[in-house]
């Protein structure tokens, strides 16, 4: 009797797992018409300086600590696009400005689907507040807004932060 009550348990638990029933750690970010998951190791960061954010998450441990700038974050930003242009127009716009900065090096560029809306990637590096940044940088639009989720992080800690910045653009949601 034992052998399948231990049988039964160890099923159970497959079940469980496989079902999506256990929390994955993450974090809820619902508010100002978006929605999102993020890290439960990261925060919500309250002192964004960024023009038009509508929210900004981070790794507190990521905090410069002179400047008290968090170095690994996503912001999201709402921007409105003007009616005579597109998110395309405002996106390859916003590079070209980009592109007189001597800092900038963009590294791709291309076309994403986050839930149902096609939109834009680019990853490149910039200088920000002194400091050489890796940015990747997802645009979609909905009502004529560009939704801009800003990605960043050091350089030598970029590529170990996507699967926190794949949280955040995969389970994004505009209202």
């Amino acid at each position: 009797m034992k052998k399948y009550a231990v049988l039964l348990m160890a099923v159970l638990a497959v079940v469980v797992f496989s079902s999506g029933c256990t929390s994955q750690g993450n974090n809820t970010y619902n508010f100002k018409g978006i929605s999102f998951n993020y890290s439960s190791s990261w925060q919500e960061i309250s002192n964004i300086k960024t023009q038009d954010a509508l929210v900004g998450v981070g790794d507190p441990d990521s905090v410069d600590k002179p400047t008290n700038n968090v170095n690994t974050l996503v912001i999201v930003q709402k921007v409105p696009i003007s009616s005579n242009s597109t998110l395309k127009q405002f996106y390859e716009d916003t590079y070209a400005k980009y592109a007189q900065d001597s800092t900038f090096q963009t590294i791709s560029n291309k076309t994403i689907k986050v839930n149902g809306l096609t939109g834009y990637e680019n990853v490149h590096k910039i200088m920000v507040n002194g400091v050489l940044k890796e940015e990747r940088v997802v645009w979609l639009e909905k009502n004529g807004n560009a939704y801009v989720i800003l990605c960043g992080a050091l350089i030598g800690d970029f590529d170990g932060q996507q699967s926190n910045f794949n949280i955040v653009i995969n389970s994004f949601k505009i209202q």
